[in-house]
């Protein structure tokens, strides 16, 4: 079982992940890991991340599966599933921090642009989706930070805030399979630390999702890209401040 300093530190921090992935569908990783990781190694933090997002994306999925935008999800899933293979392997063969840097000054750019226009901007064709869900499913399997890039497009695609939730909760639940199989193969499920730290920190993640379901309810299509480039914008920060401390 985690020590209680880790627990202290853990269970605000996954609140506040979960239910900002309740608003807006994604941002537990990068939400989480630059705050837990300074008590909890990451060998033990990420296979333990990945079994909560699972557990949090069937969980709200099942909550707003009748918003589903079926067509827009399985138009990238095929590119995000072809990504994932590819972020695997890559993995292991370039220097993340150099493009962890990159990426986050991107991401910080882009959340800083989108706040400064806040208008709805002209709906993108369908065929972006194979460009955001291969690089979303590369960028999720290197960082687990590529759901922005589905939200991203979801959101030149769809009116509906729930449509977009829904959709990109899908893509965050198939990926999250992934995910944890990967780790299921490599042995990390036999590492108690790992099973203890997702088993105690489930309650922190059912009260996160729970209060940003309570608080997503309010928000109509303005407020919440106002809060989905909050999000990039912490999303793209931490990501920045991992590359260049790591």
């Amino acid at each position: 079982m985690p020590d209680l300093d880790v627990l202290l530190i853990a269970a605000p921090t996954f609140i506040a992940a979960y239910a900002v992935f309740a608003m807006v569908g994604f941002g537990t990783t990068l939400i989480s890991a630059p705050i837990v990781a300074q008590v909890v190694p990451l060998p033990t933090l990420i296979p333990a991340q990945a079994l909560l997002d699972l557990v949090a994306s069937i969980g709200n999925g099942m909550k707003l599966g009748a918003h589903l935008a079926k067509k827009e999800v399985l138009r990238m899933l095929p590119a995000m599933l072809a990504g994932l293979v590819l972020g695997a392997y890559l993995l292991l063969v370039i220097p993340m921090k150099a493009l962890m840097v990159l990426l986050g000054a991107f991401v910080v750019l882009y959340a800083l642009r989108g706040m400064r226009s806040p208008a709805r901007r002209a709906p993108i064709r369908t065929g972006w989706a194979w460009w955001y869900g291969f690089s979303g499913g590369i960028l999720s399997a290197l960082f687990g930070a590529g759901a922005w890039l589905y939200a991203i497009y979801l959101m030149r695609r769809l009116d509906d805030p729930r449509a977009i939730r829904a959709s990109q909760t899908a893509m965050i639940a198939i990926s999250a399979v992934t995910r944890v199989g990967l780790f299921v193969v490599a042995g990390k499920y036999s590492d108690w630390n790992v099973i203890g730290l997702s088993l105690t920190m489930l309650p922190a993640m059912a009260l996160g999702v729970y209060l940003g379901n309570r608080y997503a309810h309010r928000l109509d299509r303005a407020k919440f890209i106002r809060v989905l480039h909050l999000v990039l914008l912490a999303t793209g920060s931490a990501l920045l401040v991992r590359g260049l401390t790591a």
